[in-house]
């Protein structure tokens, strides 16, 4: 498993060239129109950015982190005339379109059913490289929770550099060890399966890089109420690991936070 350097993107070999992407939030567009912001429709261009992504890779699976789409009740409008446009030059590249839905991906199935895989939201594994996918809202399955690997998306997490004016902020990839044992008892309410005692979490940057979070010096164990992994007590967020989009280690967040502080 490998980061696609420049993207928020991973590439997985086994058991065929699988990349993942998460919180592409295509149609987002149309709520800022109803809040009065007028901006060019920007979804087409994530697809074509995405599309250029698989080409590149040579992957032949595309698995959806959660959050396909943006409007949370069901498609809007704007998502009916965009969806299609993401299904055919994905459907022309790739073998199989698997989707985790997202807490935005709310009646996905009525644009999507017959054109790819809708998994359950707690989760998708490969077996053959120990990785779990979860979107992150919702607690995992046991089988996502058994992998070496659990990689989810919702947070957008972003790293601000600057103040005011003449700060910018970029996306970023967090990777946090954990522990296994505490995971299951927390979530599961029994033992963790014999084997390693540790677990990593993976949690991906938005592929959609106008949908940013907060930055991650701002974030504290205590507000993390955006999923069961993090309020588990099993990961702690100071001993995370920053990774740029670029794939250069960009430090702990402890490390981070002493810097903007």
């Amino acid at each position: 498993m490998r980061l696609v350097e420049g993207h928020g993107a991973l590439l997985l070999e086994k058991p065929v060239k699988t990349l993942a992407v998460a919180d592409l939030h295509l149609g987002f567009e149309e709520e800022l129109r109803s809040k009065g912001v007028r901006v060019p429709l920007q979804s087409i261009k994530i697809v074509e950015e995405l599309v250029s992504v698989i080409k590149s890779t040579g992957a032949k699976r595309l698995v959806v982190v959660g959050d396909l789409k943006h409007n949370v009740q069901g498609p809007s409008r704007l998502e009916y005339e965009v969806l299609p446009r993401f299904v055919k030059p994905v459907k022309s590249l790739v073998d199989e379109l698997i989707i985790l839905p997202g807490n935005h991906d709310g009646k996905i199935e009525k644009v999507l059913t017959g054109h790819a895989t809708l998994c359950r939201a707690d989760g998708f594994v490969v077996e053959e490289e120990s990785v779990g996918f979860t979107h992150g809202h919702v607690k995992p399955s046991i089988q996502v929770a058994s992998m070496d690997v659990i990689v989810t998306g919702h947070l957008h997490p972003v790293l601000k550099i600057g103040r005011g004016g003449s700060s910018v902020r970029m996306g970023v990839w967090l990777k946090i060890r954990g522990d296994r044992r505490k995971l299951f008892t927390k979530l599961f309410k029994t033992d963790a399966p014999q084997a390693s005692s540790e677990v990593s979490l993976i949690i991906m940057p938005s592929f959609n890089k106008i949908m940013q979070g907060r930055s991650v010096t701002e974030l504290s164990q205590s507000s993390l109420t955006r999923g069961p992994l993090l309020r588990s007590g099993a990961f702690h967020l100071e001993e995370a690991e920053v990774i740029g989009l670029d794939g250069a280690f960009l430090g702990t967040l402890a490390d981070l936070r002493r810097l903007v502080s």
